[in-house]
């Protein structure tokens, strides 16, 4: 047998074998499965504000529960749209702490004001006061019926006392929660500096 006729059976072996592994490669690539590692859910801590399972309905009419904020800095505070004096100051501080913050830092705070008047504050009414104090869409009010209210300001250290008229006393504290819905930190008054708040959310950041 001479040269010729084994390098030529040889050499079609190869090719083929080439063209098969080719073949199965391209395969292979066409039919892969996404395999990359699925990001797993924040841990929640017995002290989490989302195990709370109460419903609580938005300014934009949707419903939704607390573990919705789940994996965001929030900033919150309980408030009701017909107070005069205190509510709007609350509301003012929760914007200068906003004011503080980057562009990019904003995109991960949440700000959330819970009302405290279930009855007059509707979403459309709840809708009203955040164009009135030209909130951005990163705040969301909400509101729930009377024991998840109840239970939201036990929670949160808020005083809640009716008063005659429809109106209520209440504690003026805007409260900080870090992703995983606990509460770390507490502005307490009206009309402070937010310097040490803003502290805080960026630890959190």
């Amino acid at each position: 047998m001479n040269r010729r006729s084994i390098i030529v059976p040889l050499m079609s072996a190869i090719l083929l074998l080439t063209f098969a592994c080719t073949q199965q490669k391209e395969e292979s690539s066409c039919c892969k499965t996404d395999s990359s590692p699925v990001t797993e859910p924040l841990p929640v801590s017995d002290n989490s504000l989302y195990l709370l399972t109460s419903d609580w309905e938005t300014e934009r009419n949707d419903v939704k529960k607390l573990e919705a904020y789940h994996g965001k800095v929030v900033v919150a505070s309980m408030f009701f749209s017909n107070c005069a004096s205190a509510c709007p100051r609350i509301t003012a501080d929760m914007k200068n702490i906003e004011a503080g913050l980057s562009p990019e830092e904003q995109k991960k705070v949440q700000f959330l004001l819970i009302t405290m008047d279930i009855k007059r504050d509707t979403p459309g009414q709840m809708k009203k006061y955040a164009a009135d104090h030209q909130l951005k869409d990163n705040w969301e009010l909400i509101r729930s019926d009377q024991s998840a209210t109840m239970e939201m300001a036990n929670v949160l250290g808020v005083r809640i006392q009716p008063t005659e008229g429809g109106g209520f006393d209440h504690s003026n504290i805007i409260h900080i929660l870090n992703p995983e819905g606990e509460l770390v930190y507490q502005q307490m008054g009206l009309n402070v500096d937010p310097q040490q708040s803003l502290l805080e959310i960026r630890k959190l950041l």
